[in-house]
């Protein structure tokens, strides 16, 4: 399972920013007894000034990645998907999953039974707040498999592109993935498109695929 993040050097210098104003006041504090009333509009002010304009900073630069983590999109995957000549309901799929830090990019070709085809993936939706924090929701791409249009069940098996996911929907069974306050929910959810060349997105609650350009 895959949790982007995107906590940026902004946060991370605006958080830096708080402690040091921390500091700057605990210490006038300290020193009010040696130096007297006079350390308190010095250090203290110019500590609680900068106090209020990092908590303020913060809390703009956190809606913004609000509004991020709930419109952001991560690219999970690449299809390009051809009928093949002289055989009815039937698809070749070269299926593109892009990696991450953790896992390589792979590339693979499938024949799928069908004239839609339809890419699966496991969503761990998280909480808007922990969204704000910079981390998007969880998603592993699990499954393909082909429709026919004429709604006549395929009698192909599904395809595991990224191994076997019964131990998912077993925890989510178990209720073991709704663990408040972080996460929100936890699905199977599938993008079913036409052949062609399409990007795949995971939105931060759903797959979703739009022609490549």
């Amino acid at each position: 399972m895959n949790y982007p993040v995107d906590f940026g050097f902004v946060q991370v210098g605006l958080i830096l920013l708080i402690l040091i104003a921390v500091a700057l006041i605990v210490s006038a504090l300290v020193m009010v007894r040696k130096v007297g009333p006079r350390v308190l509009l010095g250090r203290g002010a110019g500590g609680l000034v900068l106090l209020v304009a990092a908590v303020g900073l913060l809390w703009i630069a956190t809606l913004m990645q609000t509004y991020l983590g709930l419109s952001g999109e991560i690219k999970a995957a690449h299809v390009v998907v051809k009928e093949v000549a002289g055989q009815e309901h039937q698809l070749e799929v070269e299926l593109t999953l892009y990696g991450d830090e953790n896992h390589d990019e792979r590339k693979e070709t499938y024949r799928v039974q069908g004239d839609l085809w339809v890419l699966q993936a496991n969503i761990v939706e998280l909480e808007p707040w922990v969204n704000a924090l910079g981390f998007h929701s969880g998603y592993q791409v699990t499954r393909l498999y082909g429709q026919r249009l004429d709604g006549v069940a395929t009698t192909q098996n599904q395809f595991f592109v990224n191994g076997d996911d019964k131990d998912f929907f077993a925890d989510m069974r178990e209720g073991k993935w709704y663990t408040e306050p972080f996460v929100r929910s936890a699905y199977g959810n599938a993008v079913i498109s036409t052949p062609g060349e399409y990007d795949v997105f995971i939105s931060r609650d759903a797959i979703k695929t739009r022609a490549a350009g």
